[in-house]
């Protein structure tokens, strides 16, 4: 429906003020309309962004719309190979630029106070920040949560943000005797985020359907190990035993077994940390990220 919304809006904006360059971004919300603003308008570039592969479950429709842009930016190599494999996207159309990281982001001491009010002293504390809602996972780490306690009581699980399954994850954890290993904590925007990443001693992050997820890369940041899924762009972010791990999606034995020795070798965490820190600086840069998009547009702006 928004398509139909969005159109007249077109007209009239291109009517005021002509522009050569129309940026789409997550083309299932504007694809529709933009290909009928090309049809009257055919000098106008079409640019589509890409965060997640999957934009329609209808495939004709994605295959028209995919090879309809004059470009496409992503943020990862995972999304680019799929276009080109199931919607055959001629690559050179297509360009990889991956996202960056606030600098405010940085590794410093556990806040003092923050530990104090989430009880925290003498805990090895996990730490999963997104939306508490089905394809994030929150879950299934209850699960690996009740293997993890049998061998380290100590261990402590932050739930970061909100959701439709909070109430849920509460009534879970309380059948399974593990309450009092999980904390809360309300989302967090801004520079006060680096406070609380940084209490956390291993990041967990068990989504099964995510785009290039940005909060494992704020833990990187941190110079903090990831556990992951082996699944969607994990492989850009995390390189597995070199700062952190990528399990077997819902394997509980398998991600139990992965936290369990990072919380047995404080050497091993530390070297994962250390290269964490590096690949975030060093692969995820915002200023990066523009020069291309500019690079981009200015190719873009000079076709006829």
């Amino acid at each position: 429906m928004g398509n139909l919304f969005y159109l007249p809006y077109l007209f009239k904006v291109y009517k005021k003020n002509p522009f050569q360059i129309l940026r789409i971004h997550q083309p299932q919300f504007l694809g529709f309309a933009a290909i009928i603003f090309r049809i009257f308008n055919p000098k106008v570039k079409l640019l589509a962004t890409y965060h997640q592969f999957g934009e329609t479950k209808f495939f004709v429709f994605s295959k028209l719309i995919n090879n309809f842009w004059d470009h496409i930016v992503t943020d990862s190599e995972n999304a680019r190979q799929s276009l080109i494999r199931k919607y055959k996207v001629n690559s050179k159309k297509i360009t990889v630029t991956k996202n960056g990281i606030p600098k405010y982001l940085k590794p410093t001491p556990k806040d003092s106070k923050l530990k104090k009010k989430l009880a925290l002293e003498g805990k090895f504390v996990l730490l999963f920040m997104g939306l508490f809602i089905e394809r994030k996972n929150p879950i299934f780490l209850l699960d690996v949560l009740r293997q993890v306690v049998e061998y380290a009581s100590n261990v402590t699980l932050i739930y970061w943000g909100d959701g439709p399954q909070k109430e849920n994850i509460k009534r879970i954890a309380a059948s399974y005797g593990i309450l009092k290993n999980i904390r809360f904590q309300d989302p967090v925007y801004g520079p006060p985020k680096n406070k609380i990443h940084n209490l956390g001693d291993v990041f967990v992050h068990p989504s099964t359907d995510e785009g290039f997820a940005l909060a494992p890369l704020e833990a990187m940041a941190c110079a903090k190990p990831v556990i992951m899924n082996d699944l969607h762009s994990a492989k850009e972010a995390v390189e597995n035993t070199r700062n952190g791990f990528l399990c077997r999606p819902n394997d509980v034995a398998n991600w139990t077994n992965r936290i369990l020795i990072l919380y047995k070798n404080k050497h091993l965490r530390k070297k994962l940390s250390k290269y964490s820190y590096l690949k975030a600086k060093r692969d995820f840069n915002w200023d990066q990220s523009a020069r291309v998009h500019y690079e981009v547009l200015e190719e873009l702006s000079k076709r006829n």
